[in-house]
């Protein structure tokens, strides 16, 4: 309960880039210790506010577009984050951004057309009632 709690105030966090509830969230979390340099928090939030993305745009958002965006902006960042990172992600996450991944990526692949923002925004109320 706590992981999930955590991680959808993170994902609303990076939709919204707010880099410091991100910080706060991914130390909750265990993706961050704390000691961190300004170097790996900048790379671990811009990583995040890519993948949040979908989920900041208003109506739908359009897969399509991205043209290799999304997994190319957080590739770009991936040598920062294994060079810097302290602790390795929490092994909950694993599972998670696989599927995270494997549905973006099928989206891109379908072109699809996708309220994102709507859909989370709904869960992410509901969750919090």
């Amino acid at each position: 309960k706590k992981f999930v709690d955590d991680y959808i105030k993170m994902v609303h966090a990076c939709a919204r880039r707010d880099k410091g509830n991100v910080i706060e969230c991914s130390k909750s979390l265990g993706f961050l210790t704390g000691d961190e340099t300004k170097v790996m928090l900048d790379a671990h939030c811009e990583a995040g506010f890519t993948v949040g993305i979908p989920f900041s745009v208003d109506g739908e958002y359009d897969f399509a577009q991205t043209k290799g965006q999304l997994t190319g902006r957080v590739s770009e960042k991936a040598g920062t984050l294994v060079k810097h990172r302290l602790t390795p992600p929490p092994e909950e996450a694993y599972s998670l951004h696989r599927k995270l991944s494997g549905a973006f990526l099928a989206c891109i692949k379908l072109k699809a057309k996708v309220p994102c923002r709507d859909m989370f925004l709904e869960i992410y109320d509901s969750y919090n009632r």
